[in-house]
């Protein structure tokens, strides 16, 4: 079977990561890889390197942005332009046999589309999940082009049923993120404290904060909050700069203004061993509802970014007001009680295995006739 997929940005690599893995090692499938969006800028990390480095093998780059650009809501609507156009030539080269795509941002939502206006079956990743943002437009609209569904849960599982996909064709096979934690070896502590000069054995906090593109006029005073509340309480912070969304050239530059310890990108080695020796993730990534609650650590969830998103009880959610953020902190970081509480909690996206799930599907498929789709009532 021939599929051709993407890698957009850092937060969908660590779910692609296992599932190329799986896919590559197995000659039932010969996979066509394109490289786009953030991964290839040099302020955001240029994750493309970090793709090279664990052996893939990228068949196509395509620059989405331009080096350097103010990130706008304008320059969201003509980079998808951009990339559209760009993943429509790969396609028609590539010729695959399905196109596998995921979540709910901009490269993967214009392949979705490419795809099936071209009559070749699309497989989506992690639809069904609400959140706030222009993210969530994103996720259903490419659920309804979509004509395979890979969600994370039995609820996200269920809203894709009511949005008139056809049960037959979706399958609830966890979050993918959580395969890379669980594979993922560990690093000595010493490495990573003597890399980005910190102490774990004082109280440390991940940031992770990005722009919600809906409110993207207010990114510059959240992110203020966020700094304001994490200085005023002394703990120590490592600080992991925003995707390129509408609002993130503001958020960024205040971090960089902000006299705390901040880097472009980490690699997903060491990016899961940080997690695993720090004492909470704060911000808004969908990595602190996913992911924590495999390493029973709490997060503070800021704002409206996930709204509504399932989660497990080691999440604190709270406003953007200074002292809201510093309350969750807090919370997360000095209540006992609660760090104990959620130290053996389950995670409802799963246990670590999505990516045999998913090919082990995709193997087993019947794609005949997939193309033409009714709405299920």
């Amino acid at each position: 079977m021939k599929i051709l997929t993407l890698v957009e940005r850092r937060a969908d690599y660590s779910r692609m990561r296992p599932i190329l893995k799986e896919l590559y090692k197995d000659t039932f499938f010969e996979v066509y890889l394109v490289v786009t969006g953030a991964c290839l800028l040099d302020v955001h990390g240029k994750d493309v390197d970090y793709i090279k480095e664990d052996g893939f093998i990228i068949n196509a780059e395509i620059p989405m942005f331009i080096q350097g650009e103010r990130n706008t809501n304008a320059s969201m609507v003509k980079a998808l332009a951009k990339v559209l156009s760009g993943m429509t030539d790969e396609i028609e080269k590539f010729k695959p046999d399905l196109v596998l795509t995921g979540f709910d941002i901009g490269a993967n939502l214009a392949t979705t589309i490419a795809a099936a206006h071209m009559n070749i079956p699309v497989a989506h990743i992690q639809g069904g999940e609400v959140t706030g943002t222009i993210d969530e437009s994103i996720r259903h609209a490419m659920s309804k082009f979509a004509h395979i569904h890979f969600p994370a849960t039995e609820d996200a599982k269920n809203r894709l049923i009511r949005l008139g996909e056809n049960p037959d064709y979706i399958f609830n096979v966890g979050c993918p993120s959580i395969d890379t934690i669980v594979q993922t070896p560990e690093m000595h502590k010493e490495i990573l404290e003597k890399k980005f000069n910190i102490d774990f054995s004082k109280p440390t906090i991940l940031l992770i904060q990005h722009p919600v593109t809906t409110e993207s006029d207010e990114s510059k005073k959240q992110i203020l909050n966020t700094i304001s509340a994490l200085k005023e309480l002394g703990v120590q912070a490592l600080v992991a700069l925003p995707n390129n969304d509408a609002g993130s050239s503001e958020i960024i530059d205040e971090i960089k203004n902000s006299g705390l310890s901040w880097y472009p990108s980490l690699s997903t080695n060491e990016f899961v061993n940080v997690y695993r020796n720090i004492g909470a993730i704060v911000g808004n990534s969908s990595s602190g509802i996913h992911e924590s609650s495999t390493f029973g650590m709490p997060a503070v969830n800021i704002g409206t970014r996930q709204q509504d998103r399932e989660r497990a009880p080691n999440v604190i959610d709270v406003g953007y007001e200074i002292e809201s953020i510093k309350a969750g902190i807090e919370k997360a970081l000095f209540n006992a009680e609660y760090r104990e509480s959620v130290k053996n909690i389950t995670n409802p996206y799963g246990d670590g295995k999505s990516a045999k799930r998913i090919v082990e599907l995709l193997k087993t498929v019947n794609l005949k006739g997939i193309v033409q789709k009714r709405f299920y009532e």
